[in-house]
This record gives C-alpha cells, sequence and structure tokens, in this order.
C-alpha cells in the first residue's frame, strides 16, 4: 500500500479545480453586483425628477 491510487488523486485534483473555479466566479459575482457603492456617487433616488405638486 505504498502507491496511491491514482483514482484518488485525480479526484483530489477534480475536487480543487472545481474550488478555484467556483471562488473565482463567486468573486467575480461580488465585483459586479454586491461591492459598496461608491461614495462619490449620488443614490438613485436622487437622480429621480421629482414631480410637481399639483396646484390647487
Amino acid at each position: 500500500m505504498d502507491k496511491t491510487p491514482t483514482t484518488a488523486i485525480r479526484g483530489m485534483m477534480l475536487y480543487v479545480l472545481a474550488l478555484l473555479v467556483l471562488g473565482v466566479l463567486a468573486g467575480a459575482a461580488y465585483m459586479i453586483y454586491g461591492h459598496p457603492a461608491d461614495p462619490s456617487e449620488r443614490p438613485a433616488a436622487e437622480t429621480i425628477p421629482q414631480k410637481a405638486p399639483a396646484p390647487q
């Protein structure tokens, strides 16, 4: 039993590769969708024009 089965080595390598791919995808999704807004950027609510109140 001094030789590790090649299927176990392949399985571990596949597992590590899958974790790396998932990590990269999660990081990309966080960078695109989840990062906090730039503080110098105005909130979206301020950019929406407000309607004037109806005259009475």
